[in-house]
């Protein structure tokens, strides 16, 4: 099975991360209470700890955290100032990465990320997601705090781990003094994503018109392509930005922008509802019927989004829906014979649904779940779907047929998300791995050549959660598949 989410700038979820709240351990025995000194600058108290046990001015509480986070944290400067005076480390990284600088940052500390600069803290160490200072900073819209770490030669190109730059942060927060700030002290505009986005492209995906003047004022690529092929324009057109997509067009942004799956400008503006733009590009000869690779067409969009006006403005026009031969679509309508078809055809069972407006993410399992279609559900299980994987919004497709009241699905899926997992997998000749689940259960081994065809071949005891299975036919299989089944 495997697990793929691709991040999406519509959406452009960025998972900067919660610090830990800092709930340090104060109730903890004398002994320990070296944080809660810290963090509420007992000087004397430290000093008598310290003498008692050097080791513990670096001592980490249960969430990797030093005396000197804590300190930072809540701006104790004589404390910071004694604590480095007597060899605390500076730059240590609690068990989310993040250093007392990114601490004292992310509390708005000004003085202690002063301090902690002139002590030559790292200022460009990632922490949790590869975020550095400079990403904490822009995306809490701390202007002062933006300049100082720029001023010690912070690096505003730094990505993160979906390579967004805190220009890209700025950019999409709509903090534009601190956007133009990056961009002044050497943050480039064109830098991109993992999935490809520049900083134009997340201001247009959520409206920003503050941020989208500043970079197109700066000369941005006002048709940049994102991996996926969508331009600025195309997603502020998805996202309903009526303001933004006026500037992105008074700036010369191209309106015959077709994505990587076929989704032209006219089906993004029936997907958000957009009649005026609808209009306007059908006098323009744009076609009204253009199918995607989902077979989708405007019309489908519109009524898959609910734009009642939109429907009966398509209608109007000659609108029909499209073809939609998707192993997708197949899943959620249960078309069995189409389902079946395109499974000998070799369609990808772990396809996503780049094509949809707005975007999700969807796997075929994903719409089986939400059209109810059991039988479906159960073939793409058989043939190796993921029933963990997710969405943008993280959901599975048990959570998706919640949503759709699909009771008959959420237990077919909650039974297989229960199931347990094979894991530890090793072939010397022979296939063996181990079972995990819940302790004391037992299940049972099936095989299969075809993963049409299962045979039970053996039976595992989960002692303490885990079991042990070794395939002890002697028949030569080119080919086998395994799966592990909780017997009820």
């Amino acid at each position: 099975m495997t697990f793929n989410v691709r991040g999406y700038f519509h959406n452009f979820i960025f998972l900067t991360s919660v610090l830990l709240t800092v709930s340090s351990l104060y109730a903890q025995e004398d002994t320990n209470d070296i944080w809660e000194a810290a963090a509420t600058g007992d000087i004397t108290r430290l000093d008598e700890i310290v003498k008692n046990d050097p080791n513990k001015i670096n001592a980490p509480d249960t969430s990797g955290s030093t005396p000197l986070h804590h300190a930072a944290w809540t701006g104790q400067i004589e404390t910071i100032n004694w604590l480095i005076s007597n060899n605390a480390d500076i730059d240590s990284q609690n068990n989310l990465q993040w250093t007392p600088l990114h601490w004292a940052t992310r509390n708005g500390q000004t003085q202690s990320v002063k301090l902690l600069l002139e002590y030559n803290a790292k200022v460009d160490i990632q922490g949790n997601l590869n975020q550095t200072t400079l990403h904490l900073a822009a995306k809490h819209n701390l202007e002062k705090l933006v300049t100082i770490l720029l001023t010690a030669k912070a690096n505003p190109n730094k990505p993160d781990i979906f390579g967004q730059t805190p220009v890209h942060i700025a950019a999409l927060e709509n903090y534009t003094p601190i956007l133009i700030n990056l961009l002044e002290n050497g943050g480039k505009i064109e830098a991109e994503t993992i999935w490809g986005a520049t900083p134009l492209s997340a201001a247009a995906a959520r409206g920003r018109t503050s941020a989208v003047t500043a970079l197109l004022i700066r000369n941005a690529n006002v048709n940049h392509r994102t991996n996926l092929g969508w331009t600025p324009l195309f997603s502020s057109v998805v996202g309903k930005h009526d303001s933004t997509t006026a500037l992105l067009r008074k700036n010369g942004a191209d309106i015959n922008v077709v994505t990587e799956p076929g989704n032209t400008l006219l089906h993004a503006a029936a997907s958000s509802g957009m009649n005026d733009i609808i209009t306007e590009l059908l006098e323009l000869s744009f076609d009204i019927n253009s199918e995607d690779a989902g077979g989708r067409t405007p019309l489908d969009y519109a009524k898959d989004n609910l734009w009642d006006k939109t429907v009966i403005l398509i209608k109007s026009k000659g609108g029909m829906t499209g073809s939609k031969l998707t192993l997708h679509h197949a899943a959620f309508s249960g078309k069995l014979e189409m389902f079946e078809n395109l499974i000998n055809e070799k369609a990808d069972i772990s396809q996503r649904d780049d094509w949809h407006l707005p975007p999700r993410n969807w796997t075929p399992l994903h719409y089986a779940a939400a059209g109810g279609n059991l039988d479906a559900i159960t073939r793409l299980i058989d043939l190796g779907s993921d029933i963990r994987t997710i969405d943008y919004l993280g959901r599975t497709p048990r959570i998706i047929a919640i949503e759709n009241r699909q009771t008959k699905a959420v237990e077919l899926l909650k039974k297989w998300e229960y199931s347990p997992k094979i894991t530890k997998i090793s072939h010397a000749g022979q296939m063996h791995f181990e079972v995990v689940g819940i302790a004391g259960t037992e299940c049972e081994i099936e095989a299969s050549t075809d993963l049409k065809n299962w045979t039970i071949i053996s039976t595992v005891k989960l002692e303490n959660g885990i079991g042990k299975f070794f395939d002890s036919r002697k028949a030569l299989i080119p080919k086998c598949f395994y799966r592990a089944k909780n017997i009820d």
